[in-house]
């Protein structure tokens, strides 16, 4: 949850929408992906992390619009801060 505020560029590519589409995913996971990838070495523990952050946020903010709002919010949030980077062996 380092730097979950640069995960902003993603908005540039959604226009309004509600739900989460699966473009809207897959910008969300790929910006996500793009900074982890800055401070987490290991791609699967990335992934991981990733995957976590993008859960909590699509069940904190079913709205797409909504998450984009509070995207300040999200990297104080405990329950997405709970994401932490895994140990994988």
């Amino acid at each position: 949850m380092k730097k979950l505020i640069h995960i902003l560029p993603f908005a540039i590519l959604l226009t309004s929408c509600e739900g989460w589409h699966q473009e809207n995913k897959e910008a969300f996971f790929g910006a996500c992906m793009d900074d982890a990838r800055t401070w987490i070495q290991d791609p699967d523990k990335a992934k991981t992390y990733c995957e976590c952050v993008m859960i909590k946020v699509m069940d904190k903010y079913p709205n797409v619009n909504d998450a984009l709002e509070n995207v300040e919010l999200m990297s104080r949030d405990p329950d997405i801060q709970a994401c932490k980077v895994p140990i994988l062996k």
